[in-house]
């Protein structure tokens, strides 16, 4: 079992592909010489962090993971986020896979999310990502959250590729998954995963003696609140320096907040 890949000028097949499957990949979404300058921006921070940055040893770290570091924030770490952001063919699928959903009139970014993974990290638990929202019916969680994962340097079967439980989108929530149903993700840097909010999945295992590292970016419709308040995470001084859609996008302009039409 694996996940179908597509280029750029295949916009139609990959909504099938992710109404499907519940995820696919979008070759070469970025191009090598971005993901090299965005991982130029993020390395002091990386190397500054210790592991398990998140959890700082709590219970959650069977799920976030011990040889793991996670950073919110990410807009203000590098100007070259916004690149990323307002990508126009990311906006696209977003917008039209979040569409087929409930009164999405307009994005907003929920959470933007650096993940690094390092030698020795086992496979995270399988899980939904739109389950965030769990206050809300399993029927609107569908067409809810679309996601992308993008693979700042090759994704491969040894060092943490992220798994993914095909067609688990169309699951009842207490199935569980078959090691026979699940893939990895295997990609090229510049590469996305792209998937919905109900669709199986986990970080992979690294086995390598070197670092994983992906950047998300969740998009949902604007009626929706999102997980992370970016004007707290990244400040408003750091994302008034991008562009009026980026800031649509996370929410903030001039200082503030502001509803998107």
């Amino acid at each position: 079992m694996a996940l179908t890949h597509f280029n750029a000028d295949q916009q139609e097949e990959i909504l099938e592909a992710i109404e499907k499957d519940g995820a696919c990949i979008l070759d070469n979404l970025l191009t090598a010489e971005l993901c090299d300058q965005l991982m130029s921006d993020f390395t002091p921070h990386i190397d500054a962090a210790p592991w398990q940055n998140v959890n700082h040893g709590t219970s959650k770290g069977d799920f976030f993971g011990v040889k793991t570091k996670r950073f919110h924030g990410v807009p203000a770490m590098s100007a070259l986020c916004e690149d990323v952001l307002t990508v126009p063919l990311l906006l696209d699928l977003a917008s039209a896979y979040l569409k087929r959903g409930t009164e999405c009139r307009a994005l907003r970014v929920s959470t933007v999310e650096l993940m690094v993974l390092g030698e020795g990290q086992s496979n995270q638990e399988l899980h939904r990502d739109a389950d965030s929202w769990a206050y809300l019916p399993r029927t609107m969680r569908h067409n809810l959250l679309f996601s992308a994962n993008i693979a700042l340097c090759d994704f491969t079967p040894t060092n943490g590729a992220t798994v993914v439980v095909p067609g688990s989108n169309h699951w009842i929530d207490d199935r569980q998954a078959r090691e026979d149903e699940t893939c990895l993700a295997t990609m090229k840097k510049g590469s996305a995963l792209l998937y919905s909010g109900d669709v199986l999945h986990g970080g992979g295992h690294n086995q390598e003696n070197a670092i994983r590292t992906g950047m998300y970016v969740g998009y949902i419709p604007s009626w929706l609140a999102t997980l992370e308040n970016h004007a707290v995470t990244s400040g408003t001084e750091a994302i008034s320096q991008f562009g009026e859609r980026a800031r649509h996008l996370l929410d903030v302009v001039e200082g503030g907040f502001t509803v998107v039409p």
